[in-house]
């Protein structure tokens, strides 16, 4: 199954993707999140502290809108896919890290 949160800024979308990955967990689900807000915060709140939310590995754009750079899903979630606190598995797909850098 797959599910994407989308809407306006500020609606609690960051908040709600973690509860429902959460609960996917709970269930005994695989979950795999892809925060793909500029300003990343859904590794924060899958448990991650700042820092450790700052490291996870950008996906390359190359790779997140063409033909995936020659990776299947396993090389993907294992050069990029990191393990939160809450037994979710995150990627990040987009990070702006200075201003005129998105």
């Amino acid at each position: 199954m797959k599910l994407g949160i989308v809407g306006k800024g500020g609606v609690g979308k960051t908040t709600l993707s973690a509860l429902i990955a959460e609960a996917y967990v709970r269930r005994s689900k695989r979950v795999v999140a892809i925060d793909t807000d500029s300003n990343p915060n859904l590794g924060i709140s899958l448990g991650l502290d700042a820092a450790a939310a700052d490291a996870v590995p950008v996906v390359p754009r190359n790779i997140s809108v063409g033909p995936g750079g020659g990776m299947d899903g396993a090389q993907l979630l294992a050069a990029y896919g990191r393990d939160t606190p809450a037994g979710v598995t995150l990627i990040s797909a987009m990070r702006v890290d200075q201003a005129g850098a998105g």
